[in-house]
């Protein structure tokens, strides 16, 4: 079945509930990616879109299913199309400065430092990091140290 929706953005867009990925994406350019470039914070963002996703379930009694579909398309670009962000601060490893970020511990690791001042360094780099970011690092990290 298809209807007309309004996202809070005001755009209006046709909505397949057979085909659910185009207001995925509809979310994520217009909601997900610009406030994540306001307010740089990864869980306030995702509670944005959420709170998005909620509220067309509400006003167009959508299938409360399609938040679980809209996390897992989030969870798709997170290593691809959401690489305009990379730009705006180290909180970006989630997405395309990953690679940069493991570059920034590997320098540490190498210059000779003793190991208090290198603790020091690695506490300076990671300090800004939320729980949910350090997972994404320690898995990333895992990934190439493991599935070489």
């Amino acid at each position: 079945m298809v209807k007309n929706i309004e996202l809070s953005t005001k755009l209006d867009m046709e909505f397949d509930d057979q085909a659910p990925e185009a207001l995925f994406e509809a979310i994520i350019s217009d909601l997900l990616i610009p406030r994540y470039k306001e307010n740089k914070d990864w869980n306030l963002s995702l509670n944005i879109i959420i709170e998005e996703m909620n509220r067309l379930i509400s006003k167009y009694e959508l299938d409360p299913k399609l938040k679980l579909g809209l996390l897992n398309q989030v969870e798709k670009h997170l290593d691809k199309e959401i690489e305009e962000l990379t730009g705006t601060a180290k909180i970006e490893i989630l997405f395309l400065n990953m690679d940069d970020y493991v570059e920034d511990i590997k320098k540490l690791i190498t210059a000779g430092k003793d190991k208090q001042q290198l603790r020091h360094d690695m506490a300076q780099l990671i300090f800004p990091l939320t729980i949910f970011e350090l997972g994404e690092l320690f898995i990333f990290l895992g990934k190439r140290a493991f599935l070489k």
